[in-house]
């Protein structure tokens, strides 16, 4: 199943399924209403790998660096030599959503390629199966920021993955790139629930040492003020006797 996957994406470019946009994004916090937000290792549940992931030595895993907020999710690779199929990455299943299929859905994540895989890629690729295969080349010219991906699967169709893919051209090790919140929305705008992933702990603010630090600092203010403005009062009564 994974090589037929690999085989067809390599023909993606000959189907115009789907419609994919790319767009700069500023670094801010979506897990709140993300269909999948990459905290715990319930996210990996939902992420299914495709290609040469022994040979490419494809590996994902959760970190906190350069997440958005929280964790993210990363996607490395360690090969050298000639591949036979030269494609990886990771698609949804609708499946997994309780959906029967992706039609009139669309997927939007932040992606943040490395800029060392941009020596070893010129494109990064979101794609949509089914029916037929869209996949749209992605430069990687501004590696190491973050970026939203989305693509819109056409209402008719009966389409049952959406994914991405990195087509390494050369002998590479290291990072691809960091993936955070993924939300998938239906033609109405509704978007699918989060899957159970979000770790609140992830978004508290200042530890508990710090908050009782605050906490006597803003009792003694308050008391040095009442203390002020006590001593106001008994000194202006005093002067008016």
């Amino acid at each position: 199943m994974k090589k037929i996957l690999s085989v067809i994406i390599a023909a993606a470019a000959a189907f115009t399924m789907g419609t994919a946009v790319f767009a700069e994004a500023e670094k801010t916090d979506d897990a709140a209403t993300a269909t999948i937000s990459f905290d715990t290792e319930k996210s990996l549940e939902y992420i299914h790998i495709f290609g040469n992931a022994n040979d490419a030595g494809l590996t994902m895993e959760l970190t906190d660096k350069d997440a958005l907020s929280g964790k993210a999710l990363k996607l490395s690779e360690s090969f050298k030599g000639t591949l036979s199929n030269r494609y990886g990455g990771f698609y949804l299943d609708s499946e997994d959503f309780g959906i029967s299929n992706f039609g009139g859905y669309t997927m939007t994540l932040y992606i943040n390629a490395s800029s060392k895989a941009s020596k070893a890629t010129g494109q990064f690729e979101i794609f949509t199966d089914g029916e037929g295969w869209q996949s749209v080349n992605f430069l990687t010219t501004s590696a190491g920021s973050y970026r939203t991906a989305s693509i819109t699967v056409p209402a008719n169709s009966n389409n049952t993955k959406i994914g991405v893919s990195f087509p390494i051209t050369q002998d590479f090790e290291g990072d691809l790139g960091i993936f955070d919140d993924i939300t998938i929305t239906d033609n109405y705008g509704k978007a699918i629930a989060n899957v159970g992933d979000i770790d609140t702990s992830l978004y508290q603010g200042p530890s508990g040492f710090v908050s009782v630090i605050t906490t006597i600092f803003f009792i003694l203010v308050l008391i040095a003020v009442i203390g002020g403005a006590a001593y106001f009062v008994v000194k202006t009564m005093r002067k008016y006797r």
